[in-house]
């Protein structure tokens, strides 16, 4: 017994070494079916691998100490099957009327090593039907052919590595351990019902890898400077074995300065050139599904690229920069740098833990940006990516935001309307839905409650704006709506008997919502210039003619002033 605790100790102590060789490729491969990395993915696989190292340690486990060694007992397979049972029956004192020998005949080495032997692939059997869905065939196919992996690698002595076999190949394993997979098979199915589907966890990992994470460009970014460096690193061989080396220094050249330039050669080739031929997508983004892009999702150009991660070379680079530069100040050639290099010389300490603070301070925020992004499920965004106005999006990310960013003209709304409405969608619930997307979206601008003013016309664009309003009401917003007429002369269907259940429902539920029917022009600016935020439901799709008439014109003005010369405000069209 003492044996197995101490390979189970061995396998613990090896499990970190093989955890992290298998990190990067798990990673590569979550991100690139998936997108994201779900935690308990992450936790069922990692469990998964240690399992499988404890049971190869486990019947592999000690080792001859000569690799020329004979073990007499194991040069010989036991092919007999069932052979178990017989020692059982020979060799162990068990009575099924006697209960003082039931302990003993469990502390008898051919009833436990049959137990373990038993126990050795249950969890396998439980991984196979849980986690890789398995069926009850499969995974008695699976569980026999790693046990023979386990037979044939005592039979061969580790593949080769030993002269002769070391343990012996029993059919009994074969046998009690695929029993013991479909044990682990059967046992985990009643688990399976209050144990989270992993295929739902598949589907929200999806739908998270829409964002790109901090993680995954950080990976991405990381296999393209090793990739960079491992490319400069061999150019500068290849060109020191031609002879350029001696005869740069022949030449009272640097050496160092010449492979630092075919570094930053070759980090705007992997960086900037690549991208820029490639759609936007360095060697690691393509890897792992990435793409660079401007802010809108549209392609980015070369130019910003190169300014992109021009920029975040200078902010890695300068601070190191600036400290050696004045860390390496003479104050006897220093000339108007003189009190500067008196200083640095003299405070040394002090300059170099200054640096470590400001360093220290400048990492810490980006952690607690990132940090906040990631809980609020926000894109990270450096001051590189602001200053040259591109980010670093998922492929799906940029597909969806490219669909939602387009503009369909008048015809092919009326198409979509009018498929909708075959599918037996009617449209007052998509006026529903439509009104809530909005009123969703004044939230998220203006999360607190505060005046809000929806300017509805006569259609039913405006109509939408109906239910904006009262939505908004509901959730305790001061709302302002702006009608042209009483809702009782509104001619489209359904903004008509919408905008008469909302007038219904102001009064009954005292809903902070006020009602103006073509107000004056101050009236307007007034309920306009005290609002966050202002919704333009005033026309749609049937708009037609060259100008826009009144009071519709009056409105737009209004809305467009306090836009453009007022304070904050979100200004919303639907």
């Amino acid at each position: 017994m003492n044996v197995y605790v101490s390979n189970i100790v061995l396998a613990a102590v090896a499990f970190p070494l093989l955890a992290f060789v298998i990190t990067l490729p798990y990673l590569v491969f979550q991100y690139r079916k998936f997108g994201s990395v779900p935690w308990l993915h992450t936790l069922v696989v990692y469990s998964f691998v240690f399992y499988l190292l404890c049971a190869y340690f486990l019947v592999l486990l000690p080792l001859p100490e000569n690799r020329a060694a004979v073990v007499p007992y194991a040069q010989t397979p036991q092919l007999v099957p069932f052979s178990f049972v017989h020692e059982f029956l020979a060799e162990t004192p068990f009575s099924a009327g006697d209960p003082s020998t039931w302990l003993a005949t469990l502390r008898d080495p051919s009833v436990y090593e049959a137990l373990f032997n038993v126990l050795l692939l249950v969890p396998l059997g439980m991984y196979l039907r849980y986690y890789f869905r398995r069926t009850w065939w499969q995974t008695l196919f699976i569980g026999f052919l790693v046990t023979l992996s386990f037979e044939l690698t005592q039979l061969t002595g580790l593949w080769g590595v030993y002269a002769h076999p070391y343990r012996l190949f029993d059919v009994d394993d074969l046998i009690l351990n695929t029993f013991g997979a479909m044990i682990g098979f059967w046992m985990v199915g009643p688990a399976m019902r209050v144990l989270p589907d992993m295929r739902l966890v598949d589907e929200e990992a999806r739908e998270a890898g829409v964002r790109a994470s901090v993680t995954q460009r950080a990976l991405s970014f990381g296999i393209d400077l090793i990739l960079a460096q491992a490319a400069a690193g061999a150019l500068a061989s290849i060109v020191a074995s031609a002879g350029a080396r001696e005869t740069l220094e022949a030449a009272g050249g640097s050496w160092g300065f010449a492979v630092q330039a075919l570094e930053l050669i070759t980090l705007v080739t992997f960086f900037v050139a690549v991208p820029a031929c490639s759609h936007g997508q360095t060697l690691g983004q393509r890897l792992l599904k990435l793409r660079i892009v401007r802010s809108d999702a549209s392609c980015a150009r070369w130019y910003q690229i190169l300014a992109r991660y021009g920029l975040l070379y200078l902010f890695a680079t300068v601070p190191f920069a600036l400290l050696f530069g004045v860390l390496d100040l003479d104050p006897s050639k220093a000339g108007e740098m003189n009190a500067v290099a008196a200083f640095a010389v003299e405070h040394r300490a002090v300059v170099v833990w200054v640096w470590i603070a400001f360093m220290s301070i400048w990492g810490a925020s980006l952690i607690v940006r990132a940090m906040r992004a990631a809980v609020k499920k926000r894109p990270f965004v450096m001051l590189n990516g602001l200053l040259s106005n591109t980010r670093v999006m998922t492929v799906a990310g940029v597909e969806r935001e490219r669909e939602r960013r387009q503009v369909l003209d008048v015809p092919e709304i009326g198409e979509l309307e009018r498929r909708i409405a075959q599918d037996g969608t009617p449209l007052s619930e998509l006026m529903e839905r439509a009104g809530c997307a909005v009123a969703d979206t004044v939230r998220a601008h203006v999360p607190d409650p505060a005046p809000v003013v929806v300017l509805a016309g006569s259609g039913n664009n405006g109509g939408d704006g109906w239910v904006c309003a009262r939505i908004l009401a509901e959730a305790g917003y001061p709302t302002t709506l702006v009608a042209a007429e009483l809702a009782e002369r509104i001619r489209a269907e359904p903004a008509r008997q919408t905008a008469i259940e909302t007038f219904s429902e102001i009064s009954a539920r005292k809903l902070p919502l006020t009602v103006l029917i073509a107000p004056d022009a101050d009236v307007l600016i007034d309920a306009v210039d005290g609002a966050a935020a202002v919704v333009d439901a005033i026309l749609g799709t049937g708009f037609s003619g060259d100008e826009v008439r009144e009071p519709y014109a009056s409105w737009i003005r209004a809305a467009n002033r306090r836009r453009f010369e007022g304070g904050r405000l979100a200004h919303i069209h639907i």
